[in-house]
């Protein structure tokens, strides 16, 4: 099954791994191949606008490349979405939403931020308005784990907390989203060196139940060192003799970081094969800063590694 293939992308990790990159690339990606993605900011996150030139976050979708969008959410925004959409209620109705008690409640319960929010990505998949655009995938920014893990279990928190009613029929439909692997994916983010393996095998098995959606894992910032270490061996004593020790040790240095690299990453690829998830893998754009005119070039590497999404 391809990757894009599926309806929802969660993409997960630690802090600093990249996640909005990799989601980014995920979208472009996407895009390339012709579906029509979007990539989701939570929490009002307003991060993925301005690598593309747009002014603030935004929750009405904005065009960041051919066939590809982006927009952020809020759980009020998405509370006053549901009301006018799927209530039908009227704007006086509406703007108790927005009422300074009614909001402290909605503070107050645990789960009712993330499942306003996930709400609104069912309805995007399964039962869209007519002024909603036809997208064929939503790409998850997820928070840093684990309040990216507390996302799946949203949805069963708050069936269990209500019982039944409205709120209990909306989270089983956000539940048979999210558990659905054929429909929604984890894309697992690290970095190619060993302690934030150690941190994304560790996430893995935090996953428990969920560990079936797992879709794919990205090493992200993949050093290019070509360093040729047979004719480096040869060159090493040369160098040393002429004074150019200093040079030597960068070389070492070199060839050390590649191989701590490659450890890490075939860590990472064996622990998900062993689930039958495929691994890829991203380069790492000098200088460290990313510019938007990268992420073609990032999502050009993705997509050579993707298979195209299978007709349905």
């Amino acid at each position: 099954m391809s990757l894009f293939n599926r309806k929802v992308l969660l993409v997960a990790g630690k802090g600093g791994v990249g996640r909005t990159t990799v989601a980014i690339t995920l979208g472009l990606a996407a895009g390339e191949l012709g579906l029509r993605a979007a990539v989701v900011e939570l929490y009002g996150s307003g991060s993925v606008p301005p690598r593309f030139g747009l002014a603030d976050r935004s929750f009405t979708p904005r065009a960041i490349a051919p066939n590809v969008d982006t927009f952020s959410l809020t759980p009020y925004e998405c509370l006053d979405d549901f009301g006018r959409k799927k209530l039908r209620v009227n704007a006086l109705v509406r703007m108790l939403f927005h009422n300074r008690v009614f909001r402290a409640f909605i503070d107050a319960v645990p789960g009712m931020h993330d499942l306003f929010q996930l709400g609104k990505i069912n309805h995007l998949i399964t039962t869209p308005s007519a002024d909603d655009p036809p997208y064929d995938l939503l790409i998850l920014d997820a928070p840093a784990t684990g309040h990216g893990l507390t996302l799946l279990a949203a949805a069963d928190s708050m069936r269990e907390m209500v019982g039944g009613g409205l709120v209990a029929d909306e989270a089983e439909l956000i539940q048979a989203l999210l558990h659905d692997p054929e429909r929604t994916g984890i894309v697992l983010v690290t970095l190619p060196d060993e302690l934030p393996v150690n941190e994304s095998l560790e996430l893995l098995e935090q996953l428990g139940v969920n560990e079936r959606l797992l879709a794919a894992g990205i090493v992200n910032q993949v050093r290019d060192l070509r360093l040729p270490e047979q004719g480096w061996t040869e060159m090493a004593p040369v160098l040393e003799a002429r004074e150019g020790a200093s040079l030597v040790q960068l070389g070492r240095a070199a060839i050390l970081t590649k191989e701590r690299q490659i450890r890490a990453i075939d860590r990472f690829r064996e622990a998900l094969a062993t689930r039958d998830v495929p691994t890829f893998t991203l380069p790492r754009i000098e200088p460290h800063e990313l510019r938007t005119s990268d992420q073609p070039t990032l999502a050009e590497a993705l997509r050579a590694q993707l298979r195209a999404p299978e007709a349905s």
